[in-house]
């Protein structure tokens, strides 16, 4: 069964949580709904990959930015969105220099819009994480070659090719690499049918 996507929706006004919801749902998508800043701190405890943030600015307490730089540290590859029905440029750039929001939506939404950004935000969340993938691969290749160069000085002059590449472990490598295939693609076709 292919994995769905969660959004996290945070307006304090039940007729636009609602309507965005709406405007979401579908058979791949779950949609969470919050009224302030608390109850979508509690969302995001419960709820694990909770992929987009759509949040307004102008929220009870704690405005909308504020929240959202706030959790940035504690989920960094969560895509976060903000809504603001009184745009200047100071939100503008308190936002993106902040929060480091991804996309900067006016009131009122235009609905075709939203969806078409949500889901280029799945992908957009989607590289990040196979990003990391590939980050924590090419560590790994870092620290075996540092502990080859170690345990074997001699290996820069033995087991260099002619291109000046290190020849690594295959094996090790392959292990790695076939770990991230199997994340992202082959989960993808088996959810596909294929």
């Amino acid at each position: 069964m292919k994995r769905k996507h969660k959004v996290l929706i945070i307006d304090d006004e039940p007729n636009i949580l609602n309507s965005l919801r709406r405007a979401l749902t579908s058979g791949e998508v779950d949609i969470y709904t919050a009224p302030d800043t608390e109850k979508a701190t509690e969302i995001l405890k419960q709820e694990d990959n909770i992929e987009v943030i759509i949040c307004d600015n102008r929220l009870p307490g704690v405005p909308g930015i504020d929240f959202l730089t706030k959790i940035k540290p504690m989920y960094p590859d969560t895509i976060r969105i903000l809504i603001t029905g009184y745009p200047d440029l100071s939100t503008a750039m308190d936002a993106i220099n902040k929060a480091h929001i991804w996309r900067y939506l006016l009131k009122p939404v235009e609905i075709g819009e939203l969806k078409m950004m949500v889901g280029q935000a799945f992908n957009y969340y989607k590289i990040v994480k196979e990003n990391r993938l590939l980050l924590q691969i090419a560590r790994q290749q870092a620290e075996w070659l540092k502990i080859l160069q170690e345990r074997y000085p001699d290996i820069i002059a033995k087991e260099v090719d002619t291109s000046s590449m290190y020849i690594i472990e295959e094996k090790q490598i392959s292990s790695l690499v076939e770990k991230f295939m199997e994340r992202y693609y082959k989960r993808d076709s088996k959810d596909d049918g294929k």
